[in-house]
């Protein structure tokens, strides 16, 4: 049987946001963007434990927000220099075998849905990973950075934006966890799929209503499509 895990990305600082508070705290309908996340999640009620990756200066923090939220399974573990080491670090706390299944999710999400959650493992079984994407609507060109111009059309139909959660199943996870680390940090993957490489990822389908807070003006578009799920 698949046991299902979470591990909810909350490392920020807040410095592109420029706020005194980590994006994470800051509140959507009275409530932080954590606690939004984690609460979507144990409403899920399948998961053996949530995994909550702080920024070590936030820790005590963390703790206070989630202290009704947090049952004993679950735990708090201060995360890395680069979102994959916070990552890395939330997989390594939590004992799996081959069959379970860990959803990754940035929480600065608070806006996915309960019936993606069931997609997602079941595109797990099939691929062995699995991503929440959303079409893109406008028309995009490949551009030569700092050449100032655009180089080829690419089809839009054939682009998808990249969303959280993600999930990854127990035994792509060990061949994932071989893959040597990249010395410089910059070249870390970005998220499941780019880690992933020329893998294949199943993908479930999502809307725009999945946004990432990460810049000044996203709490307030996340709040106008805010939807109770």
């Amino acid at each position: 049987m698949n046991q299902l895990f979470a591990i909810l990305l909350a490392g920020g600082t807040g410095s592109r946001m420029g706020t005194d508070v980590p994006k994470q705290f800051l509140k959507l309908r009275g409530e932080s963007l954590l606690r939004h996340s984690v609460k979507r999640f144990r409403r899920f009620g399948l998961l053996k434990s949530i995994t909550v990756v702080s920024h070590p200066d936030w820790i005590l923090e963390t703790e206070k927000e989630l202290e009704d939220l947090l049952e004993p399974n679950d735990r708090i573990v201060e995360g890395g220099e680069t979102r994959h080491l916070s990552t890395l670090e939330g997989l390594r706390s939590v004992p799996y075998d081959e069959k379970d299944i860990f959803f990754i999710h940035d929480v600065a999400r608070p806006n996915f849905k309960q019936n993606e959650l069931y997609q997602l493992v079941e595109q797990t079984k099939i691929f062995g990973a699995a991503s929440l994407v959303c079409p893109v609507t406008e028309s995009l060109v490949r551009v030569k950075l700092h050449q100032n111009y655009s180089s080829e059309p690419l089809k839009r139909e054939e682009v998808y934006a990249v969303k959280t959660p993600q999930s990854v199943a127990g035994f792509m996870l060990k061949e994932l966890l071989a893959i040597p680390l990249a010395v410089n940090p910059k070249l870390h993957p970005t998220d499941l799929c780019t880690w992933m490489g020329e893998r294949r990822v199943g993908i479930v389908e999502t809307n725009f209503q999945n946004i990432k807070v990460t810049s000044p003006g996203d709490l307030a578009l996340a709040e106008s499509v805010y939807t109770l799920d």
